[in-house]
């Protein structure tokens, strides 16, 4: 089953939400995948970033890997002056750790290159032994200041021009660089994966598809829900 639906931007198909699953589908060969269309120029649909969680070690450590690989790594007054420097692009992330907040910076300004390097640190702290996962920007510093994580990364919350242009130049960001929230999540469509090969026309995969949602019953789950992870927008799970 293809469990739930790509989000693509209806005037420029661009793929807003599931970029790695729809390379997965090409790598395998489907001609076919299951989309749900929006008006990406919308305001009701927002962009927001996934703060990068680490766990593991003293948050010292953590800053001296950073720099070791070739990172910045200054002492900020504020939040409000780290959120600053990141909409200017003046900065990879900024860093929380229990005590203090850095910012990260290599002079680089553009956005996927910023990302780049968000992974680089990424890779460079998994190789020192410490863990990461991806939570809201709230979530994550939270987690700080309960003393469940050592230290969190917030890095730069990119815009919709800024995800259509990379796109646009055939280009993919890095895994989590972009979390959308939308008015209403479609999720467990399940459609059937034998579909999606090409064997059949794409009029006749549709009919399917729709016969199958409108033989589903649809759950509505309110924003806060927590399935595999805390979604921000109202769910429309089908059954």
């Amino acid at each position: 089953m293809f469990k739930d639906p790509i989000l693509v931007d209806e005037k420029t198909l661009v793929v807003l939400d599931g970029m790695h699953r729809v390379a997965a589908a090409k790598e395998i060969g489907f001609k076919y995948i299951p989309v749900c269309l929006v008006d990406y120029d919308n305001e009701s649909i927002e962009l927001h970033a996934w703060g990068r969680v680490f766990v593991g070690g003293d948050w010292r450590q953590l800053v001296d890997a950073i720099k070791s690989i070739g990172f910045h790594v200054g002492e900020l007054r504020s939040m409000e002056e780290g959120q600053r420097l990141l909409s200017e692009r003046k900065a990879v992330g900024v860093l929380v750790t229990p005590s203090d907040i850095y910012v990260v910076s290599s002079g680089e300004n553009d956005i996927k290159r910023i990302y780049d390097q968000v992974k680089e640190v990424e890779s460079a702290l998994e190789g020192r032994g410490f863990k990461i996962s991806y939570m809201t920007e709230k979530d994550s510093i939270d987690a700080v200041k309960s003393g469940k994580a050592t230290a969190s990364l917030i890095p730069p919350v990119i815009t919709k021009d800024e995800v259509r242009r990379v796109a646009l130049r055939g280009e993919v960001f890095t895994h989590k660089a972009t979390r959308h929230v939308i008015p209403a999540r479609p999720m467990n469509i399940n459609v059937p994966l034998e579909w999606l090969t090409g064997e059949m026309p794409k009029d006749e995969v549709n009919r399917r598809v729709k016969g199958l949602l409108s033989s589903k019953r649809i759950m509505r789950l309110p924003p806060g829900t927590v399935l595999d992870r805390r979604y921000e927008e109202e769910l429309y799970v089908f059954e």
